[in-house]
């Protein structure tokens, strides 16, 4: 049985994991000149910080795809048939 004080303190915990991850999000954010945080943002506080490792197998990295010079890029074979 769960006693009373034990969903008020799981979500405190949340509250303020959730609260320190995006005020080190908005860092990266800031220092890229933006005012929007994005999803590689996150992903770069994550990997910045010692103390989020748990997350770096869930979260995945921000991967830049590079494309040719005017050449669609396909991540699938099934992708350039159906363009055809």
């Amino acid at each position: 049985m769960i006693s009373a004080e034990s969903p008020i303190l799981f979500s405190k915990a949340c509250e303020m994991f959730i609260l320190e991850l995006t005020l080190r999000s908005w860092i990266h954010t800031e220092e890229n000149k933006r005012r929007t945080l994005q999803k590689s943002d996150i992903s770069t506080a994550i990997t910045k910080s010692d103390q989020y490792d748990f997350l770096i197998d869930i979260v995945p990295r921000d991967e830049k795809k590079e494309t040719g010079v005017g050449f669609p890029f396909f991540n699938t074979p099934g992708q350039f048939v159906k363009m055809i």
